[in-house]
């Protein structure tokens, strides 16, 4: 019963990313459920093994665009290096503990994957992407007792967005926010909210490098729809229904697999 309530919460949240359905985001919707299975049969070492060829992506892409900074990275492209970097910053976050590295070292490997993935995201002209990100970051820390990271994350954040406001005059935080009828609206973010409540239910029962990916994921989704919806945000998933599709599908078969094995 749970996989059945898991799908349909996901079909509703997929919905929502897609809207004003046609054959193409029918499809994208099948092929996301379709997707988030496959993942939820692979055995959950393979997931946890993904965490360095993530990071190091996102340090690669950095270095491509350093050398090749006039670069135009057109969609599809762009919502890749979004996933990517979410994905990077999210393997990172919930290994933070299993580390055992001293203060430092943990500020250092953040800082420079942090503003690694600001970067990237500015590069593909989707800055503010790190806004929803580093608000999830700060929440996250928070929850799991890291709270002397959390300043650097959040000092990161403000100087990124002043220098924005101060050196891109064409660039603007809040727009017209998305058309979305009450009805989905309210059942939108209802099921946002209920993989983030399950997610978190499922962190504190019992935290494992598992549930604290599902629990971020959610956490980060909740976040980005919220300033999207309630702030006007004028970047976020709600904006990009294929970067929405790439970073929930995977967070959907991973949550399915929570239940399933012991990490």
């Amino acid at each position: 019963m749970k996989k059945i309530f898991v799908y349909m919460a996901a079909s509703i949240l997929l919905y929502g990313f897609s809207r004003e359905l046609n054959v193409v985001k029918v499809l994208m919707i099948c092929l996301g459920l379709g997707a988030a299975y496959l993942i939820y049969l692979i055995p959950a070492k393979y997931i946890a093994a993904m965490k360095y060829p993530f990071i190091c992506f996102v340090l690669v892409v950095t270095v491509f665009f350093a050398i090749y900074p006039k670069m135009n990275v057109q969609y599809p492209f762009d919502a890749l290096i979004v996933f990517v970097s979410f994905y990077g910053l999210t393997f990172y976050l919930i290994t933070i503990e299993e580390k055992g590295k001293n203060l430092y070292k943990e500020i250092t490997a953040l800082s420079i994957l942090f503003l690694s993935s600001a970067f990237n995201l500015f590069m593909i002209g989707k800055p503010l992407f790190i806004l929803p990100m580093s608000i999830a970051a700060v929440f996250f820390l928070f929850i799991i007792g890291k709270n002397r990271l959390i300043p650097f994350i959040a000092g990161y954040t403000l100087a990124i967005i002043t220098a924005l406001l101060i050196f891109d005059k064409g660039i603007n935080i809040l727009g017209g926010g998305v058309k979305i009828n009450g009805v989905e609206k309210y059942l939108f973010l209802a099921a946002s909210f209920v993989f983030l409540i399950l997610a978190f239910l499922g962190f504190v029962k019992k935290s494992n490098f598992i549930k604290l990916m599902v629990f971020f994921g959610f956490l980060y989704i909740a976040t980005d729809i919220f300033m999207v919806l309630g702030l006007k945000l004028s970047t976020g998933l709600l904006y990009q229904p294929l970067t929405a599709h790439l970073v929930l599908t995977p967070l959907v078969g991973i949550m399915l697999k929570a239940e399933k094995e012991r990490i």
